[in-house]
């Protein structure tokens, strides 16, 4: 775990732990590298890799136990669709991922596997580090540490974002509460 105590802990952090500390158990089904968190060498090898530096915020959120998140709604809140099952966009987005660095994470969680994957789909510049599960379009740094959102229907011009990492990550929390409160009530509209 990270050395810093809550008071010296960045305010964004702080926030992001904060909210795990009392998120609604009932209806979400969370898990994290906690325990398996990999080293701030880890990471660093990864920046080697694809030629540039992670955000700090990140970088931070990387190594703690909150890192390699996975989040999403329970499936009796809100069961899977089946293949040709049809609905608005949103009722198929029913949880999210933070890509991590932890060795037993599982291949679709891994921020290497999918840096691979958007490089075969031909961006190797930017690093997919948060996918809506259901979603095609990865948000993802840049070069130059921003954030954008990789389009796959015009992959060479991704949408930028005006958000820190955490920032995003408490957006799209906040989003899933909100789908899943629409999906517990049976909204079948857009």
């Amino acid at each position: 775990m990270i050395a810093a105590t809550d008071s010296q802990r960045p305010m964004p952090l702080k926030q992001i732990e904060d909210y795990f500390r009392k998120y609604d158990k009932k209806s979400y089904e969370v898990f994290s590298q906690q325990g398996n968190q990999p080293s701030t060498a880890d990471v660093a090898a990864f920046e080697k890799r694809v030629g540039f530096h992670l955000p700090a915020e990140f970088r931070e959120f990387a190594v703690h136990p909150l890192g390699g998140l996975y989040m999403a709604v329970k499936e009796e809140l809100w069961p899977r669709a089946k293949a040709y099952d049809v609905g608005p966009f949103w009722s198929f987005l029913y949880g999210f991922m933070v890509f991590g660095f932890s060795a037993v994470a599982p291949d679709w969680l891994q921020m290497s596997k999918a840096w691979l994957r958007l490089s075969e789909d031909g961006d190797a510049q930017l690093v997919p580090f948060l996918k809506v599960i259901g979603d095609a379009d990865p948000y993802c740094f840049t070069r130059d540490q921003k954030i954008v959102i990789w389009r796959h229907e015009n992959p060479s011009e991704p949408e930028g974002v005006a958000k820190s990492f955490s920032e995003v990550l408490m957006f799209e929390i906040h989003e899933l509460e909100q789908r899943k409160e629409r999906k517990v009530k049976g909204e079948a509209i857009t």
